[in-house]
């Protein structure tokens, strides 16, 4: 029987390091100025960009992926950047994928991923 092919080059069993590579790997590939995984409550549970790109996506991640965030409260957030949000329903509760760049590719896997992490690895 045949291996299958692996897609993911860095694995960990734990949560929080999982999810820093899988954001890693997704702002590499969409070459986005910043990228956040933000819980409910507004915590970082993965991220990477400059820390006031980083602090405006935290701000408006959830609004964004809601569909509830005004034009002017993002770009105060952001210093005019566009930003795209998505929710990520976990066992745990919604997260929220947040990046400010032109286009973000593979989100959609990249959700799957986060709710696999989810499942298969160890909270801290």
């Amino acid at each position: 029987m045949c291996d299958m092919y692996e897609r993911r080059n860095k694995r960990s069993a734990a949560r929080v390091e999982a999810l820093q590579f899988l954001v890693e790997t997704v702002a590499d590939r969409s070459r986005v100025q910043a990228l956040v995984l933000v819980d409910d409550d507004g915590r970082i549970m993965a991220g990477m960009g400059v820390p006031k790109d980083v602090v405006g996506l935290v701000r408006t991640a959830r609004d964004v992926a809601c569909g509830t965030a005004s034009a002017d409260d993002v770009d105060r957030a952001t210093r005019g950047a566009d930003v795209t949000a998505r929710p990520v329903a976990t066992p745990e509760g919604t997260l929220y994928f947040a990046a400010i760049g032109d286009r973000v590719t593979g989100v959609g896997d990249a959700v799957r991923a986060v709710q696999r992490i989810y499942s298969e690895t160890l909270p801290l």
